[in-house]
């Protein structure tokens, strides 16, 4: 048990010695190439960061210019339902225009016809009432009557006339 615990100044330079050699031979062997595996790796979650970022930023663009046609067609179809709009307000107003122009025609229409059944009934009472002033005027001549027969004669033609 002394042996472990004893100071030999022999034992502890030759530990230096193989620790340096074996750290000289991991830094050689081992070292470098897990530095270089870990450079590489860095590099690559690096790369896959900047990746990542520039994917990131492409779809952050991509949401904007969707979202700026998005913004467009509803602009757009504003537009295009104002145009709408006032092509059906155009036509609503065309339609009326034209309804009412047609009914201002079928009014003067009727109003001519209606003058001119007036017109062909007037001729048509004138002409009946020249008869029977005819016919009464020549029956009174015919007649040598009293004034009680005229006012008799008369309201008996008038009475004709009302039937007629």
């Amino acid at each position: 048990m002394e042996q472990l615990v004893r100071f030999d100044t022999g034992l502890i330079f030759w530990t230096w010695i193989t620790f340096f050699m074996v750290l000289a031979i991991l830094a050689w062997k081992a070292w470098r190439p897990m530095i270089r595996a870990l450079d590489r790796r860095e590099a690559g979650i690096r790369s896959a960061l900047e990746a990542a970022d520039k994917a990131r930023w492409e779809s952050e663009e991509l949401t904007a210019r969707v979202e700026e046609q998005i913004r467009r067609g509803r602009l757009e179809a504003q537009e295009i339902l104002s145009q709408a709009r006032s092509a059906a307000e155009k036509v609503r107003v065309e339609l009326e225009e034209a309804a009412k122009k047609k009914a201002d025609e079928l009014v003067a229409r009727a109003q001519e016809q209606i003058k001119a059944e007036r017109e062909r009934a007037l001729r048509e009472v004138r002409t009946t009432v020249v008869d029977l002033s005819l016919y009464l005027a020549g029956k009174v001549m015919e007649r040598n009557l009293t004034t009680e027969d005229n006012k008799k004669l008369v309201e008996a033609s008038l009475r004709r006339i009302g039937k007629a």
